[in-house]
């Protein structure tokens, strides 16, 4: 607790006072759909829950959702050098496969190696960001033993929202947000358009994507729609495991459809959808042929959730979920996986009792695959309403992640018998209000067993890994009538058991402060992040380091604002990954419009 405590004010530096000044407002209740799959208030909800709206990523000028994600508490982005380059989330000392990734409720961990790369993650057209973090494999299956972060693009309002930039390191972006109704339906489309360069020779990011959106509102309580996102990217890769690579390149292709059908009758409700992703990953370098490699990864889903409000302030809700894997991959040393998939099938439960000061969660699920056979997830969470200011909240919860189907079928390196990682988790939490502050301090444990690891003896994956990480979480949030401000802290102690070593890249000590202080027209911004020391691979140590953004926007009139940004103001030199250099000092300026 003293190490908290000292990193917030090391943060804060004695702004707090300063920035009260103004008259504060009530704090805007957020929703969320993550926590219980069904839309309810932020504060209601038993489970540690954040939601980053539109209106903070449009101030914070944020592109990609790794920066937000950056500065939440729990989590650590680790990322392999300048933008479009693999970036991994750990949540709560989870590894980086362990945590959910969703647009719209349709999952985007990859099928082949299991994990998530947040680089590709834009936030043109998201309405919000919401993350949930502990163990969710009794709402959502597989891959949710750290958390589900969740992408919602919403449907675009009336007219269209445009922002135009340019800065250093090359970087050129346009992006668009536009909506409008026809008749019962409305329309959605938004995207962008981005080209810039990195640190070192052959280090671009090239991205065009395009996402489109409709809802139909047909007979009372009837709702149908369609979600489309398509993704092409190009980048360079400036070096590999052997030193420089100034001719490889990495193409990626992705597209996402969600089929979203909701149906209400009085207290009954019915939410039905169909979805899936297809990703073609390829790497090509002129000067060795030997590097060349591809991966076609297909997904289909289909969810149903049956929900009934019951009297006494008891919500029930059932649900089943289907999901096919499928794999084809090769290299210039031929084929590796030629349509090896999977198949998983679930079954779930969740109950929900609101009565008096106490809030009360249970769910259950069970999972049966094709490949590793059956599995059981618990949740149970309740909270206990202090008062009219503070609740204190409580819980435990099972998860696991399934095998990759690179895990279990690639050619001379993988294991068709293993087992699901598996992990469990307390939590023990109190949160509050004071008048213009909002407050959280959350204890977690997790314990994971059945780790999926590499064998060099018999040349194979295992389940033989276990690991415990628990720590302490504090956030405290401010918001005045032209401030708003989120400091985060996170203390952890993530081990190897029962060798007591180091888990890889997840730091003891992390801190954020994002502040947005708006005066008439201007809208000014900074964002502080601390990260401590860490270990990489070869237990190369990873020195602390502390990073500055500062943002500002005129609103010169109601149909454009001015903006202009400088990322790591200090010029910080840091690595997120040993051997890949963060970027240096950057600027960007352009213009938002709106019509």
């Amino acid at each position: 607790m003293r190490r908290i405590l000292a990193l917030t004010a090391g943060l804060l530096g004695g702004a707090i006072p300063a920035l009260t000044q103004p008259s504060p407002i009530p704090f805007h209740e957020t929703l969320t759909v993550t926590a219980t799959a069904e839309e309810e208030p932020a504060s209601q909800v038993p489970v540690a829950v954040d939601v980053v709206a539109a209106e903070e990523i449009e101030r914070r000028q944020s592109g990609f959702a790794l920066d937000l994600l950056r500065t939440l508490p729990g989590l650590e982005v680790v990322r392999a050098g300048s933008p479009g380059k693999v970036a991994s989330l750990f949540s709560r000392g989870t590894n980086s496969s362990h945590t959910l990734l969703l647009w719209n409720g349709i999952a985007l961990n990859d099928p082949y190696l299991g994990g998530f790369d947040l680089s590709t993650l834009a936030t043109d057209g998201v309405a919000r960001l919401e993350v949930v973090r502990g163990p969710y494999s009794a709402l959502y299956g597989s891959s949710a033993l750290g958390g589900v972060v969740q992408v919602l693009t919403g449907h675009p309002e009336r007219g269209v929202r445009a922002r135009l930039e340019g800065g250093s390191k090359e970087l050129r972006r346009a992006g668009a947000a536009a909506g409008g109704t026809l008749g019962a339906v409305r329309l959605g489309a938004s995207g962008h358009l981005r080209r810039g360069e990195g640190e070192l020779v052959n280090d671009f990011y090239d991205a065009d994507e395009l996402a489109l959106s409709l809802a139909a509102d047909l007979n009372p309580g009837l709702t149908l729609g369609a979600r489309l996102r398509r993704l092409e990217s190009e980048l360079g890769v400036p070096r590999g495991y052997f030193g420089p690579t100034p001719r490889q390149l990495q193409t990626l292709d992705a597209t996402t459809l969600a089929l979203p059908v909701g149906w209400t009758d009085g207290a009954l409700e019915l939410d039905a959808q169909l979805g899936g992703t297809a990703t073609r990953l390829e790497i090509e370098d002129a000067d060795d042929p030997f590097a060349a490699s591809r991966a076609d990864a297909r997904r289909e889903q289909a969810r149903l959730v049956a929900r009934r409000a019951l009297p006494g302030g008891l919500t029930l809700s059932l649900g089943g979920d289907w999901q096919r894997d499928r794999v084809e991959s090769g290299s210039a040393f031929g084929a590796a996986l030629a349509g090896e998939r999977q198949r998983i099938w679930a079954l779930f439960a969740q109950g929900s009792l609101a009565r008096g000061p106490l809030r009360l969660d249970l769910g259950v699920r069970r999972d049966e695959s094709d490949a590793f056979g059956g599995e059981t997830s618990l949740r149970v969470a309740a909270a206990w309403r202090l008062g009219e200011r503070f609740r204190l909240r409580a819980g435990y919860g099972e998860a696991f992640r399934a095998p990759s189907l690179a895990d279990l079928y690639y050619p001379g390196f993988s294991n068709p018998e293993l087992l699901p990682e598996r992990g469990e988790s307390l939590e023990l939490a109190v949160e509050g209000e004071l008048g213009p502050l909002r407050l959280a301090l959350a204890g977690f444990e997790n314990r994971m067993e059945q780790l999926i690891e590499f064998d060099f003896v018999s040349l194979r994956p295992v389940n033989l890994g276990r690991a415990r990480a628990r720590g302490l979480e504090a956030s405290l949030a401010l918001a005045t009538a032209r401030v708003d401000a989120r400091l985060a802290a996170t203390l952890q102690e993530a081990q190897e058991r029962p060798s007591g070593r180091r888990l890889l890249r997840r730091p003891e000590e992390s801190a954020s402060l994002v502040v947005s202080y708006r005066p008439g027209a201007w809208t000014v911004g900074g964002v502080v992040r601390f990260v401590g020391e860490r270990v990489d691979f070869g237990e190369i140590p990873l020195a602390s380091y502390t990073t500055l953004d500062l943002t500002a926007a005129w609103r010169l009139a109601e149909w454009i604002e001015p903006f202009a940004r400088v990322e790591n103001a200090a010029d910080a030199r840091y690595e997120e990954l040993a051997g890949y250099p963060a970027p240096r000092r950057g600027f960007a300026a352009g213009c938002a419009l709106r019509f």
